[in-house]
């Protein structure tokens, strides 16, 4: 019923929540909405992520499907496990473990090795270029652990082919929110969503391992009590 597939999908749009307030991800989109052209950098970047989205998604979900299905992974398995994997994930954001700057590699030192490619990248990144802003998105968008525990969530459900592009799809929306919402703020009040927009990024940053530990372990006490019930 419709309690069932709100509990289903419920964990998914979670994971996709915390996809969208990664703070670089806003970062990024910080930055398109400062150059040239604003409003066509937020577009290009958009359709360079979504389009790596959803491509790597269909290929994940296409492959994964039948492999999955002969060993007969359950949807309720499938979300304790990516559910125990978040709060790992959680655990190590939360202590340092992940994200710390190694203590005997000084910051200068890393700077100095890189900093032509910074100086260059910069560069690229200051220009009106959409090609640069196609290609960021495609490289934001590149798979992470959380967006194939996301397909793996899809995949386990059992749903059928359209079903499952759907949720793709869906996944993908939210996942990119932060940068579509402020498209359409832009076409409206361009100054107070460079602000607004701004404002969140500084407030992500400023949360540091805290603000990233607790959305995880939300996200994973989610998809673990969901995993649980289901048995």
């Amino acid at each position: 019923g419709a309690d069932q597939e709100f509990v289903m999908w419920m964990p998914l749009l979670l994971m996709a929540v915390a996809v969208s307030l990664e703070p670089f991800r806003i970062g990024m989109a910080v930055l398109m909405i400062n150059r040239p052209r604003p409003a066509l950098q937020l577009l290009t970047f958009l359709a360079g992520g979504f389009t790596m989205g959803t491509a790597v998604g269909v290929i994940v979900l296409f492959v994964m499907r039948p492999a999955l299905e002969s060993a007969e992974v359950t949807l309720p398995r499938v979300q304790i496990g990516v559910g125990a994997v978040v709060l790992v994930n959680a655990a190590l954001v939360a202590t340092g473990v992940i994200g710390k700057r190694r203590a005997d590699q000084p910051a200068g030192a890393v700077a100095q090795r890189f900093a032509p490619v910074a100086a260059r990248v910069r560069q690229l990144l200051a220009g009106r270029s959409l090609w640069t802003a196609g290609v960021a998105g495609l490289g934001i968008a590149l798979p992470s652990v959380d967006y194939l525990a996301a397909l793996a969530l899809i995949v386990a459900t059992g749903a059928a082919a359209a079903t499952q592009f759907g949720a793709l799809l869906l996944f993908n929306v939210v996942a990119f929110a932060m940068v579509e919402i402020p498209l359409l703020c832009y076409l409206v009040a361009p100054d107070r969503t460079r602000a607004t927009l701004a404002a969140l990024y500084d407030w992500l940053r400023a949360q540091g391992r805290r603000g990233a530990s607790v959305l995880l372990a939300v996200v994973g006490c989610v998809l673990v009590g969901v995993g649980v019930a289901g048995l």
